[in-house]
């Protein structure tokens, strides 16, 4: 009877330690069962990023720090602008800070650095008069517009219509990038931290897309973040993923090999006996492979690195945009009035039959939990890449000096 018992009891044992190992490695995931919320939003890269952002404000916090910058827009490879507003917690040092440390100087010749302070009156920007910003970007921008917009800007400060005012200011900082002539335009929002050689790794993926895309004209852009939510699997319910018939199949193949193994030759017999088979089909495969879902897509199947084409994803934290597109853009900005940015995006690359493109490893992660939007703390926290907490500190600076030598970047841009 205890022999009889032995193989089950050894088979859930098995899966008992595959759920331990889910508790102890999967609890970021949010498409996972072992999802764990007062321990996924643990930050661990993006502490490191802080510290390092924190002694980049510092520097340019002395006077007389500003680099000697290439003063010729036209010629750069990318220019990114942020909008930024008043908040409650202000992000904006941390986001520059982290943008900007670790750039050699013939990176930062390749980059044109704008700021619009996105406040009718920009004095109340806590940073605007700050001498950090001033001496590490390349234009502070405050709204050049007539005065009826002026106006009706200060009125959707006022009533706090975030959606139409936010989607003004996406756009306002948009053509003002591409006025400055850069090959690629970048929207960044002032609420993330950046990877240590996020802008090599940038130009290497735009570079790989213009290899098959010269003109630019079949891609709307590339995000340099993306939350594990929207790449779960299609569902969270056992057996929403064909999980059953995927049992079914493999216990099929396995009954099969079984029995022409034991047909065939005669050890077999002695090992793949009816218990051991039972065992396998109905403890082990079905255990087997609920878990591989129901452990999270994120966490079992993790993207590769590179440059892929996903018409899916979230949010605008980090976005790339080829210059041929921004008349696009704006065009579509003004004639929506008001929205959220990223599901506009979607909807004008749908429109247009345009690709959207994601670079992995992310290369930025949202940190923003008071939502210049008034968006709900939870939700706010809840746009997360629980994939870049877990990059090493020190991967992301070696792989920096490797992908400098592949590239040969002063004087050139990407994709040429």
């Amino acid at each position: 009877m205890k022999l009889v018992l032995l193989k089950p009891a050894l088979g859930l044992t098995f899966l008992l330690c595959l759920i331990w190992y889910g508790h102890t490695h999967f609890y970021r995931d949010p498409g996972s069962i072992f999802f764990d919320r007062e321990r996924a939003y643990e930050t661990r890269y993006s502490a490191h990023r802080r510290a390092e952002a924190q002694q980049t404000i510092e520097f340019y916090s002395k006077e007389g720090t500003r680099p000697l910058l290439n003063t010729q827009k036209s010629n750069k490879s990318l220019c990114v602008a942020l909008s930024s507003v008043k908040r409650q917690t202000q992000y904006l040092p941390t986001t520059i800070g982290s943008l900007l440390h670790g750039l050699t100087d013939q990176e930062r010749a390749e980059l044109h650095l704008l700021v619009l302070i996105a406040q009718t009156d920009p004095t109340h920007h806590p940073n605007f008069n700050e001498l950090w910003l001033h001496q590490a970007v390349d234009g502070v921008l405050t709204y050049n517009v007539d005065a009826t917009r002026l106006s009706y800007l200060r009125h959707l400060e006022a009533t706090e219509k975030y959606q139409e005012k936010g989607l003004f200011d996406y756009s306002y900082a948009l053509q003002q990038c591409y006025d400055a002539g850069a090959s690629y335009v970048g929207l960044f929002e002032d609420d993330i931290i950046l990877a240590h050689g996020w802008l090599i790794r940038t130009l290497q993926g735009l570079r790989e897309i213009s290899e098959y895309d010269q003109e630019h004209t079949d891609w709307l852009f590339m995000r340099l973040f993306n939350q594990e939510r929207s790449t779960a699997w299609a569902s969270h319910e056992i057996g929403g993923n064909n999980e059953y018939w995927i049992i079914l199949g493999v216990d099929l193949g396995i009954s099969a090999a079984i029995l022409i193994a034991r047909l065939l030759w005669r050890s077999p017999r002695k090992y793949l006996d009816p218990g051991t088979l039972s065992v396998v089909m109905f403890i082990l495969v079905p255990g087997i492979v609920i878990l591989f879902f129901q452990s999270g897509k994120a966490s079992m199947l993790p993207p590769s690195p590179g440059v892929f084409n996903e018409p899916f994803g979230c949010c605008s934290q980090a976005m790339i945009f080829p210059r041929a597109q921004i008349p696009l853009l704006t065009r579509s900005f003004q004639e929506k009035n008001e929205g959220q940015v990223d599901l506009i995006l979607d909807e004008v690359a749908q429109r247009n039959g345009l690709a959207r493109y994601a670079l992995y490893p992310v290369q930025a992660q949202h940190i923003g939990l008071n939502s210049a939007r008034k968006m709900d703390k939870d939700e706010a926290q809840a746009i997360w890449s629980m994939a870049f907490e877990d990059l090493d500190p020190q991967e992301p600076k070696r792989d920096h000096q490797k992908k400098l030598k592949q590239y040969r970047l002063y004087g050139k841009r990407a994709g040429q």
